[in-house]
């Protein structure tokens, strides 16, 4: 598994020894209000943490690409995952997903992060597209996709059990 470093994040993979801290920024509501299951999976979050991470992990062995932990280098404090994600029931095509810990939320990590997995995902392994879904009222996360370069589809689509904006961006029209 691969480590990307950019000036203040390390993306690492996940180790077991993660799930606590993992868990605890599951635990809050309003972080995970736009995931799948929403709010409600808070109480969840030991169990959906361990789960998580073992799904992120078992991406990487399967596909040679998953999710990475982020940690704060300055720190060494997870803040939560970065990374992509294949989707072959959604025809194979590959998704950049996030969620961060919002002690570090406003510090640019997620356009930060972002720009190094995209690197990764073009450059490394050659994917020509990558897709990025965030429930409309999700404003954050769309200015971060728009600010990353992804192009917005007109219109909803049903993902992951919730009606999302789609997003995606080409190999050709990446800007960084």
């Amino acid at each position: 598994m691969a480590v990307l470093e950019t000036e203040r994040l390390l993306l690492r993979p996940f180790e077991p020894k993660d799930a606590p801290a993992y868990a605890a920024i599951r635990a809050k509501p309003h972080v995970v209000r736009f995931l799948p299951g929403g709010e409600a999976r808070a109480v969840l979050a030991t169990e959906v943490a361990e789960t998580v991470i073992a799904m992120f992990n078992n991406c990487w062995q399967r596909d040679g690409y998953g999710p990475w932990a982020v940690e704060e280098k300055a720190t060494g404090r997870l803040c939560g995952h970065h990374g992509l994600r294949y989707l072959p029931e959604e025809g194979g095509v590959t998704e950049l997903l996030y969620t961060l810990d919002d002690t570090v939320w406003g510090q640019g990590y997620a356009t930060e992060g972002g720009r190094a997995v995209l690197a990764y995902g073009f450059d490394t392994i050659g994917l020509d597209r990558i897709f990025a879904w965030a429930v409309p009222d999700n404003h954050t996360s769309l200015a971060v996709m728009a600010r990353l370069g992804f192009t917005r589809v007109p219109g909803l689509v049903q993902k992951f059990g919730l009606r999302v904006a789609e997003t995606s961006l080409r190999r050709e029209d990446r800007t960084g």
